[in-house]
C-alpha cells in the first residue's frame, strides 16, 4: 500500500483537482467583470461622474449657446451610458471575435507537475505551477494568473475531483504565487476594507518607530 501511494505521488499525470466549465455568456461576463474590478476598477464611476458633470453644464452655466447645450446633453448621455453598460459592449466584442468560441466545455486538470486543459477533446500542456504568478479569490470563484497573460477562471462549484476548500493551499504551495482576496459582497468588502486600513496603520506605526530608533542611536 505504501509503495502504491508513493508511487502515485511521483506520476506526473496523478491529478489532485480537476475543473470543468463552460464558456458561456456568463462565464465571459464573469471575466469581463473581473478584469474591470482589477485592472480598471474606478473607470465606470469616472465615467458617471464626468458624464453627470457634462449634462449638468446647460443649467450651471446661463445663455449657453444651443450647440454647446447639444454636445454637453449628447457627450454627456453618451459617457453615461458607457459607464453603465461598458461590460455588455465588451461582451459583444468578445462573442464576435473568431478566436472566442462560445459554449466552449473546458477541463481543467491540476497534477504533480503542472496544469493541463483538454477542450474539443485535445489535451493541453498550460504549464508549470511556477508560471502561475497570482491567484485571487471571491466568495465563488478563483482566478488564477499564469503564463504572463493566461487567466484561468475557476468556479468553486464546477471542482469535480479535489475539495475547492483547500484548493487556494495546494495551488500556494506548489506555485509560492501572490494572493489577493477579492470579494464581491458589500459586506465581505468593508471587511477588507478595514482589514487594510488596520495593516497599514500598523505598518505606518512600525516605519515611525523605527525612525525614531535611529534617530535616538544618532
Amino acid at each position: 500500500m505504501e509503495n502504491q501511494e508513493i508511487q502515485a505521488a511521483g506520476d506526473p499525470r496523478r491529478n489532485y483537482y480537476t475543473v470543468n466549465i463552460r464558456r458561456d455568456s456568463a462565464m465571459m461576463m464573469k471575466f469581463i467583470k473581473f478584469q474591470n474590478r482589477i485592472s480598471h476598477p474606478r473607470v465606470t464611476f469616472n465615467l458617471v461622474v464626468t458624464g453627470v458633470l457634462l449634462a449638468l453644464i446647460p443649467t450651471l452655466v446661463k445663455d449657453l449657446a444651443m450647440p454647446g447645450v447639444i454636445v454637453s446633453y449628447g457627450v454627456g448621455g453618451l459617457l453615461i451610458l458607457t459607464g453603465l453598460f461598458r461590460q455588455y459592449l465588451t461582451l459583444s466584442m468578445m462573442k464576435s471575435n473568431p478566436e472566442v468560441k462560445e459554449n466552449e466545455e473546458i477541463t481543467y486538470y491540476f497534477g504533480n507537475a503542472g496544469i493541463r486543459a483538454v477542450r474539443d477533446g485535445r489535451e493541453e500542456n498550460m504549464g508549470y505551477y511556477k508560471g502561475v504568478y497570482r491567484i485571487w479569490e471571491d466568495e465563488k470563484t478563483f482566478f488564477v494568473g499564469m503564463n504572463e497573460d493566461d487567466l484561468l477562471i475557476l468556479p468553486k462549484a464546477s471542482f469535480e475531483e479535489g475539495n475547492a476548500s483547500d484548493f487556494k493551499e495546494f495551488l500556494l504551495e506548489k506555485s509560492g504565487a501572490d494572493y489577493r482576496w477579492k470579494p464581491l459582497g458589500l459586506m465581505n468588502r468593508w471587511k477588507d476594507f478595514l482589514a487594510q486600513t488596520r495593516n497599514r496603520i500598523t505598518y505606518l506605526q512600525m516605519e515611525a518607530r523605527e525612525r525614531d530608533k535611529k534617530g535616538k542611536r544618532k
